[in-house]
C-alpha cells in the first residue's frame, strides 16, 4: 500500500505527447525536407530579401516604402515595408503555413520579419489584416494575426488584432485584376470607433501585398479612428 505522504513526480503530458508525434511524425523542412526543423537555415538562406523599398501603388522607389507624392492622392496608406519578393523558397513556405495549416511556421516566419519591425517607433500601435469569418473557420486562425503576435511580444509594441473586422467577403483577391482588387475590398472593413487612435502610427501586418488595395482599404478605416500615419508591413510582394 502507498503510504499518503509518498512524493510523486509529476508527468509532463504535454512534453509526453510532443515527444511521441515527433517519433511518429517527425519534423522536416517544408522546402528541402531536412529532418528537425520545418523551415531549415540553407533553405532561409535562398530568400532574396529587399534591399530597396517601393511606393505600394507604382512601384518607384522610396525610403521604407513610403507612398510617393504622385500616389498619394489615392492613398490612406503612409507606406509599405515588404521584406522580400513573393518567390521560392518562402513562397511555398508561405503556401504550407496558409493551406496545409502548418501552424508552427509562425515562429520562422515571425524571425524573419523582426527586422523589419524594429524602424518603427515604440509607441507604434500594431494590428493585423483581419480574416473573415468564412476564412477563419475553414483555417481555425488568421495567419496574420498569429504572426503578429509574436511580432508585438518581441517588439513590445501595443498589439491591437482586433481594431478591423471584415464586413463583406466577395472574390478572393487573387482572382481578380488589379482595378478589381481595389473595388472588391471597397467598404470590406470596418473599424472600432470605441477605440480612439487620435496622433498614434499604426503598424498593419500582413503576409503578402500585390496591389496594396486590402492594406489601403483596412488604412482608411484606421483614419478615421484618429491614425495619424499608417503603414504595412508585409512578408512578401507578389509581383
Amino acid at each position: 500500500m502507498v503510504k499518503p505522504n509518498t512524493k510523486y513526480k509529476i508527468l509532463d503530458t504535454k512534453k509526453i505527447t510532443d515527444f511521441f508525434l515527433d517519433v511518429a511524425f517527425p519534423k522536416k523542412c517544408v522546402v528541402c525536407g531536412k529532418l528537425d526543423t520545418l523551415f531549415c537555415e540553407n533553405c532561409q538562406s535562398k530568400i532574396t530579401f529587399l534591399r530597396t523599398q517601393n511606393c505600394p501603388f507604382c512601384l518607384k522607389i522610396t525610403p521604407r516604402g513610403r507612398v510617393c507624392k504622385s500616389c498619394g492622392h489615392k492613398s490612406a496608406l503612409t507606406g509599405v515595408t515588404v521584406m522580400a519578393h513573393f518567390e521560392e523558397p518562402l513562397k511555398e513556405v508561405i503556401h504550407q503555413y496558409k493551406y496545409e495549416f502548418i501552424k508552427a511556421l509562425k515562429d520562422d516566419l515571425a524571425h524573419l520579419a523582426w527586422p523589419y519591425l524594429e524602424d518603427f517607433p515604440k509607441n507604434s500601435v500594431l494590428t493585423c489584416v483581419p480574416s473573415s469569418p468564412k476564412r477563419l473557420a475553414w483555417r481555425g486562425y488568421n495567419q496574420a494575426e498569429e504572426i503578429a503576435g509574436i511580432l508585438a511580444l518581441q517588439s513590445g509594441l501595443s498589439f491591437r488584432p482586433k481594431l478591423l473586422k471584415r464586413t463583406s467577403y466577395k472574390t478572393p483577391q487573387t482572382q481578380l485584376s488589379r482595378k478589381e482588387r481595389f473595388k472588391n475590398v471597397e467598404n470590406a472593413f470596418e473599424a472600432k470607433r470605441n477605440f480612439n487612435l487620435k496622433g498614434k502610427q499604426v503598424v498593419i501586418f500582413d503576409d503578402l501585398v500585390t496591389s496594396g488595395a486590402t492594406l489601403n482599404a483596412c488604412a482608411k478605416e484606421l483614419r478615421k479612428m484618429g491614425a495619424s500615419r499608417v503603414w504595412g508591413l508585409v512578408l512578401a510582394r507578389n509581383r
